[in-house]
Protein backbone atom coordinates (compact mmCIF):
# COMPACT_ATOMS: atom_id res chain seq x y z
CA UNK A 1 0.00 0.00 0.00
CA UNK A 2 1.28 3.50 -0.76
CA UNK A 3 -0.32 5.61 0.64
CA UNK A 4 -3.74 6.30 2.45
CA UNK A 5 -5.73 9.48 1.73
CA UNK A 6 -8.56 11.41 3.86
CA UNK A 7 -10.78 13.44 1.97
CA UNK A 8 -13.19 16.23 3.49
CA UNK A 9 -16.17 17.49 1.52
CA UNK A 10 -18.70 20.69 2.35
CA UNK A 11 -22.48 19.51 1.48
CA UNK A 12 -24.57 22.86 2.04
CA UNK A 13 -27.63 20.40 3.65
CA UNK A 14 -26.63 17.32 6.17
CA UNK A 15 -28.12 14.43 5.40
CA UNK A 16 -29.34 11.64 7.98
CA UNK A 17 -27.84 8.04 8.13
CA UNK A 18 -24.35 7.61 7.27
CA UNK A 19 -22.06 9.88 5.20
CA UNK A 20 -18.97 7.39 4.63
CA UNK A 21 -18.65 7.03 0.40
CA UNK A 22 -15.66 4.09 -0.66
CA UNK A 23 -13.88 5.35 -2.88
CA UNK A 24 -11.56 3.80 -5.25
CA UNK A 25 -8.29 5.27 -6.71
CA UNK A 26 -8.07 4.64 -10.63
CA UNK A 27 -5.29 5.69 -12.64
CA UNK A 28 -7.63 6.64 -15.75
CA UNK A 29 -11.61 7.34 -14.36
CA UNK A 30 -12.90 7.73 -17.82
CA UNK A 31 -11.45 4.36 -18.61
CA UNK A 32 -13.00 2.69 -15.50
CA UNK A 33 -16.35 4.85 -16.06
CA UNK A 34 -16.51 3.35 -19.75
CA UNK A 35 -15.73 0.03 -18.14
CA UNK A 36 -18.18 -0.15 -15.58
CA UNK A 37 -21.12 1.04 -17.86
CA UNK A 38 -20.20 -1.41 -20.35
CA UNK A 39 -21.02 -4.05 -17.42
CA UNK A 40 -24.31 -2.43 -16.40
CA UNK A 41 -23.48 0.00 -14.06
CA UNK A 42 -25.11 2.81 -12.62
CA UNK A 43 -23.51 6.12 -12.37
CA UNK A 44 -25.33 9.34 -10.67
CA UNK A 45 -24.63 12.11 -13.07
CA UNK A 46 -21.38 13.35 -14.38
CA UNK A 47 -18.15 12.88 -13.57
CA UNK A 48 -16.85 15.65 -11.43
CA UNK A 49 -13.53 17.78 -11.67
CA UNK A 50 -12.53 19.70 -8.57
CA UNK A 51 -9.83 22.41 -9.69
CA UNK A 52 -6.73 20.65 -10.72
CA UNK A 53 -6.68 18.27 -8.12
CA UNK A 54 -9.28 15.17 -8.48
CA UNK A 55 -11.79 13.66 -11.30
CA UNK A 56 -14.75 12.24 -8.65
CA UNK A 57 -17.59 10.05 -10.02
CA UNK A 58 -20.21 8.39 -7.94
CA UNK A 59 -21.86 5.12 -8.93
CA UNK A 60 -23.91 2.34 -7.18
CA UNK A 61 -23.66 -1.02 -6.30
CA UNK A 62 -26.38 -3.84 -6.78
CA UNK A 63 -27.29 -2.77 -3.44
CA UNK A 64 -27.81 0.63 -4.22
CA UNK A 65 -25.15 1.71 -2.00
CA UNK A 66 -23.14 4.72 -3.04
CA UNK A 67 -19.81 4.35 -4.22
CA UNK A 68 -17.18 6.48 -5.89
CA UNK A 69 -14.27 6.39 -8.74
CA UNK A 70 -11.18 9.36 -7.94
CA UNK A 71 -8.58 10.60 -9.90
CA UNK A 72 -6.11 12.20 -8.57
CA UNK A 73 -4.80 15.03 -11.21
CA UNK A 74 -1.50 15.93 -9.21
Amino acid sequence: MQGLLVGLGQSEQVKEGGGATLTFTVSDIDAAREYLEGQGVRFDGDTHQVEDMVKLATFYDPDGNALMLAQQLR
